[in-house]
């Protein structure tokens, strides 16, 4: 009883001590639990996050191609079959050829003209099941009708690598530097209207029976990233 009644003061506190303890540790675990969940949840949040930029990122890329087939709509043709990526070029020096990455299985077929907002790209020439070569109005055996635009008139333009067009007219035809030539009807392949590009310098040629206009294209093609294709006519 003396060693009880001793010991019972100093220990009286142990109790307490360790009641105390255990909802410390029980906090605590709570507590840690609670912040695996917030990692979790954290984690699983920045995940929808990428995914919805990913997904954000992709409209806003759709919007744009939209908005471009929209704009060459209104302001070259109404026949838009489809908006194609350009997935390769022909760099040999020789030609000037874009190949894109939609083809027949996509209804692409042969004859069907390309352009871009900024004007002319070429023709259609030959069709895979998921690809389609274009001749570019820049390649040697391409042959595309041209008007001046403020002016009567109709003459040829025939593409002169690396990055010119030579288009021949009638002597009587009125064409100057800094020209716009659109698509004209003497070809029948294109229609009416597409921006062609800019004349630089018109020379005299044949004695004077033909001038030859040596145009700037409106559209880089080492830049082209996507192209619209038309129906043909």
């Amino acid at each position: 009883p003396r060693l009880a009644l001793t010991l019972s003061p100093p220990t009286a506190p142990l109790p307490a001590l360790g009641h105390r303890l255990g909802q410390n540790l029980r906090a605590a675990s709570a507590i840690l639990l609670n912040r695996q969940d917030l990692y979790g949840e954290n984690r699983s949040l920045k995940a929808q996050l990428a995914q919805l930029e990913s997904e954000n990122r992709r409209l806003r890329l759709e919007v744009e191609r939209l908005s471009r087939a929209l704009k060459v709509r209104a302001s070259q043709a109404p026949g838009v079959v489809a908006v194609a990526p350009v997935v390769g070029e022909d760099l040999s020096g020789l030609y000037r050829r874009l190949v894109l990455g939609l083809g027949e299985r996509d209804g692409l077929r042969p004859g069907m003209p390309v352009t871009a907002p900024e004007g002319l790209v070429g023709l259609i020439v030959g069709v895979t099941e998921n690809r389609a070569l274009v001749r570019t109005l820049l390649d040697p055996e391409s042959q595309v009708g041209v008007r001046p635009e403020k002016a009567p008139g109709r003459g040829i333009a025939r593409g002169v690598p690396p990055n010119l067009l030579a288009a021949e007219f009638p002597p009587t035809v009125r064409v100057v530097p800094g020209d716009l030539l659109l698509t004209g009807a003497p070809l029948g392949l294109f229609p009416d209207g597409i921006p062609v590009g800019r004349v630089e310098r018109v020379e005299r040629i044949q004695g004077g029976l033909k001038q030859r206009a040596w145009v700037k294209p409106l559209v880089e093609l080492s830049l082209l990233e996507e192209v619209i294709v038309l129906r043909p006519l």
